[in-house]
């Protein structure tokens, strides 16, 4: 059993709730998204528009697990190489695989120009003026910027400072969400780089995470993580103040212990595999339910075929890709600083 403490811990109801935001996702793109940029031959009975806002329950985590794995890190090149090995092998590989789908049997509308695809590479092609190969790519970006803020923060020795940090990113939150819904102008690259609009939910998580770790001061998280839905009712659509209400109460569940029914074998196989099928369902789903309703295949048996084909390809990715690249650069990382230190 690993201590809690343990920098190597892992929280499994957190991967738990990763898999199945990451099953909700790909339940809302294979039904109601393909509805609105495709159509389904058949017509689709469901409507799963829910599923999108699994996207916010993952910033929460983000933002409990990013601020955790920071407290617990020695050097800001540590951090550096753990995330690079948990996220680029993976995503080029799914990027290529990806690739080689869609522009085998996948619609004209999914491929795109050389100079796009290339741009794709860096995780930043949105911010850099590019298209998204996979629809779902656009929440990297946004991963990847929370993490180099917070890295920045670590770097400044800022960290123990986090609730001020907090209460700035709200302040700018709010106003950003102001000047957008009066047509007042506000900085593009800002709000980008801040991450703005999905900030207070990367936030929440930060909080749970000080409240789970220091009970004593329950009371100032719990004022601030008032405070994001505050600053979320502010900026954003109502719908988002509701999405933000039920990822707390989700967050609840989680700090009381009231989770742990996921702590069984097959959540933590489900959060294992939910980077690997976020990365790799959404685009190949797409040209697996064309082409098999083409055929004549009823909507939600194509649906399910792309389900199948999905989990098979994100096996695929996290065995033979995500964990063992993860492994082999992390121990070449920790071996070369062994050596520097005793050089």
């Amino acid at each position: 059993m690993v201590r809690e403490n343990s920098p190597s811990v892992r929280v499994v109801e957190l991967d738990a709730l990763r898999g199945i935001a990451a099953v909700a996702v790909m339940a809302y793109h294979y039904t109601t998204r393909y509805t609105e940029q495709i159509g389904h031959a058949g017509g689709m009975p469901l409507d799963l528009l829910a599923g999108k806002y699994g996207v916010q329950l993952f910033f929460l985590i983000s933002g409990f697990v990013i601020f955790m794995t920071l407290e617990r890190t020695r050097t800001a090149m540590d951090f550096v190489v753990s995330r690079f090995s948990r996220l680029f092998p993976a995503y080029w590989a799914a990027l290529a695989l990806t690739s080689l789908v869609v522009y085998s049997i996948g619609l004209p509308l999914q491929q795109l120009s050389l100079h796009d695809w290339a741009l794709n590479l860096t995780m930043c092609q949105e911010f850099l003026g590019g298209e998204h190969l996979d629809g779902s790519y656009w929440t990297l970006q946004i991963e990847l910027f929370f993490y180099a803020q917070m890295l920045l923060w670590y770097m400044l020795g800022l960290l123990k400072r986090i609730h001020w940090i907090i209460a700035g990113w709200l302040v700018l939150a709010a106003i950003e969400g102001l000047c957008e819904k009066n047509g007042w102008h506000f900085s593009y690259v800002l709000r980008e780089l801040l991450i703005l609009r999905f900030i207070p939910f990367f936030a929440m998580g930060i909080l749970f995470y000080r409240l789970r770790q220091n009970p004593d001061e329950w009371r100032l998280n719990a004022t601030m993580i008032g405070l994001c839905l505050l600053a979320i009712a502010v900026g954003e659509r109502p719908v988002f103040l509701l999405v933000g209400t039920v990822c707390c109460a989700i967050f609840i569940a989680f700090t009381l212990g009231w989770l742990r029914f996921l702590n069984v074998r097959f959540f933590a196989w489900l959060g294992t595999l939910s980077y690997s099928l976020y990365l790799i369902h959404q685009a190949i789903g797409f040209a697996v339910i064309y082409r098999l309703e083409q055929l004549g295949v009823p909507s939600l048996a194509a649906c399910g075929a792309a389900v199948a084909v999905a989990f098979a390809l994100a096996m695929l990715l996290s065995h033979g890709v995500e964990r063992p690249a993860m492994r082999w650069i992390r121990s070449e990382w920790k071996r070369r600083g062994m050596r520097l230190e005793t050089a």
